[in-house]
């Protein structure tokens, strides 16, 4: 991640408790300042993650692609099969039935390609010059200045809706994942939301592509109901013509289509019932999987400090109810990217120092000023 830019900024000293006294507090340079600069460099061709990116950083996916091309072969020969050996006899019956197949199925092509290079909400990690001056203000804070046998604390706690949330340090990405985050082992990113890798998709699940995933495997469930049901109606009407052995060497797509149809639609059908009752509950696949939820409560997870809560359940505290829970992460505006793989890296990152008044205050009295 690049270091954020900040432009200077002066603020006139008020009596609030956090004023902002912000002179460019301080610089930091190359050891070769007088160095011409050399081409710009755009953030995704540093990304430290195993992740491939397209367009120009526009398009983000996974490295691992097996399973992804497995899902698209099976949709494109599954459609194809379907589209040359049933739609034509059905048009005949009804137009309307080949339309209906038709729009569910460029939903479904749309918001698999949507949530298969979609950034899912990935944390860029944090650079060198970040974690030098964040240990010179926790330095501060613990009396230790510049002390390097000082270690950051492994959990920090937050209060979210009255409850205890722990937020851990994530070693490789140098960073407090916010809550609801998750470091992926097989990307290697910190990922807002993490609710799951999947193989399938060649993505991340999280928070900024669960609505295309969602909406892909619940129309994909009913898409496969449907193609079957469609395959099945046209071998039986060619049953009521012909002998069922030549019906089988007339139209050998439908067979394929049904058997495919058959076979699949029972993980996808429990997919997509699994991940509307997340929804309904506000929970992620990782916080189901480790029961941080559930009726019958866990104790608290460990955090920094062991005398917060002791001992209490955990409640979820991000369940407002069934209807808005559902409502609030599947219709609501997509979150901008936070790593922003199409900017450019800031080689002179200028960090600004915000002291507290008070500070100013105490050395202005020692000084007699």
């Amino acid at each position: 991640m690049s270091s954020p830019v900040t432009s200077p900024s002066t603020s006139s000293a008020s009596p609030s408790d956090s004023a902002e006294i912000v002179p460019r507090a301080q610089e930091y340079h190359s050891s070769e300042p007088h160095q011409p600069p050399g081409p710009k460099q755009k953030k995704y061709q540093t990304h430290a993650g195993r992740n491939r990116f397209g367009c120009g950083g526009r398009l983000v996916c996974s490295r691992s692609h097996g399973a992804f091309v497995v899902t698209v072969f099976l949709m494109i020969a599954t459609l194809t099969l379907y589209f040359v050996f049933d739609a034509p006899f059905l048009w005949d019956y009804s137009p309307a039935i080949p339309i209906v197949a038709a729009v569910f199925s460029i939903t479904v092509i749309s918001n698999f390609v949507a949530t298969s290079f979609t950034d899912p909400g990935i944390l860029p990690r944090v650079e060198n010059i970040e974690i030098i001056e964040m240990d010179r203000q926790m330095g501060m804070t613990n009396g230790h200045t510049n002390d390097p046998t000082v270690q950051r604390p492994r959990f920090r706690d937050v209060i979210i809706n009255g409850e205890h949330v722990k937020m851990k340090y994530c070693t490789t990405c140098r960073l407090y994942r916010p809550p609801r985050c998750s470091h992926c082992a097989i990307c290697d990113n910190c990922v807002l939301m993490f609710d799951h890798h999947c193989p399938w998709v060649g993505n991340c699940i999280g928070l900024r592509n669960y609505t295309y995933f969602y909406r892909f495997v619940f129309c994909l469930s009913i898409l496969v109901i449907y193609l079957f049901a469609c395959a099945v109606t046209h071998m039986s009407l060619l049953a009521q013509q012909m002998p069922f052995g030549e019906v089988m060497r007339k139209t050998p797509g439908s067979v394929v289509v049904i058997v495919v149809c058959f076979l699949t639609t029972w993980s996808i059908i429990g997919l997509a019932c699994f991940h509307t009752y997340l929804l309904c509950a506000d929970l992620t696949t990782n916080e189901d999987l480790k029961g941080l939820y559930r009726k019958k409560h866990r104790p608290t997870p460990p955090s920094s400090n062991a005398s917060v809560n002791p001992g209490n359940p955990t409640k979820n505290p991000f369940y407002t109810g069934c209807l808005k829970s559902f409502a609030g992460r599947l219709f609501k505006s997509r979150f901008p990217s936070v790593l922003d793989a199409t900017g450019f890296v800031d080689h002179q990152p200028t960090i600004e120092i915000r002291v507290p008044i008070e500070h100013f205050t105490e050395k202005s009295g020692t000084n007699g000023e």
